[in-house]
């Protein structure tokens, strides 16, 4: 529970990925990504309620084993590469008659993310009161996003329409979504399409946590790292 009320984790988790063949199901300290975000989930004590959607039935057999299977496989339209994350949690919340409350959604893809950061997370969330959403962060790992260029008409020019040749010391601190965590309250979700309503608070994750899989270059980058004890794999049971 969270703020009195139910909280439901969503695992979205489809068997498809065109970045990374079978992504989910790939493993990482011995468990599958999805696994991995079951196991996070289970752990900690205020979700009453795991669901993983997929289109998958290796994934889905993997759910079942740990009692979290959604009701059915995802339809079709729900499981190509143009389908929104909306769309799948709408559609899962009819299906499974998921109760008002919160909504917590763990995508198996950043799989770094820790105990500490989810219960922080909430712990934030419970004392804010007010913010109807709450999603991670994390510094970019690239260049500060005011320094990103477009051509247009072949000449470059700066993405944001302004100066950007300052020192990045002097730029205004800035932030991109890790993917590690979404919560947000499930009618205002239903109502506004987004998760990412104008009340949204950000929690910041450290960027050694905050890896998020999406190409082949990712998962060599993660491997590496861990390989080499710069980043940790957290156990979750």
């Amino acid at each position: 529970m969270i703020r009195s009320r139910p909280l439901t984790c969503i695992i979205p988790a489809r068997g498809g990925s065109k970045g990374i063949a079978h992504k989910n199901l790939r493993k990482l300290g011995g468990d599958t990504l999805v696994e991995r975000a079951i196991k996070l989930a289970k752990a900690e004590p205020r979700v009453d309620r795991i669901l993983v959607s997929t289109d998958d039935r290796d994934i889905q057999a993997i759910a079942t084993r740990h009692g979290v299977a959604a009701p059915a496989l995802r339809p079709a339209h729900l499981a190509d590469d143009d389908a929104q994350t909306f769309d799948v949690v709408a559609d899962l919340v009819e299906q499974a008659g998921i109760e008002p409350g919160a909504i917590l959604l763990l995508q198996p893809t950043t799989p770094l993310r820790s105990r500490a950061d989810l219960g922080a997370l909430l712990d934030r969330f419970e004392s804010d009161g007010q913010a109807s959403a709450i999603v991670s962060l994390c510094e970019p790992f690239g260049n500060h996003p005011m320094k990103a260029k477009v051509i247009r008409g072949g000449r470059v020019c700066a993405l944001t329409g302004m100066a950007s040749d300052q020192a990045r010391q002097g730029l205004e601190q800035a932030y991109e979504l890790n993917g590690a965590f979404y919560l947000i309250d499930r009618d205002v979700l239903l109502k506004t399409g987004t998760f990412l309503p104008p009340d949204t608070l950000g929690y910041v994750m450290a960027q050694k946590r905050s890896i998020n899989l999406d190409t082949m270059t990712d998962w060599q980058i993660l491997n590496a790292m861990v390989a080499q004890g710069h980043w940790q794999i957290e156990k979750y049971d």
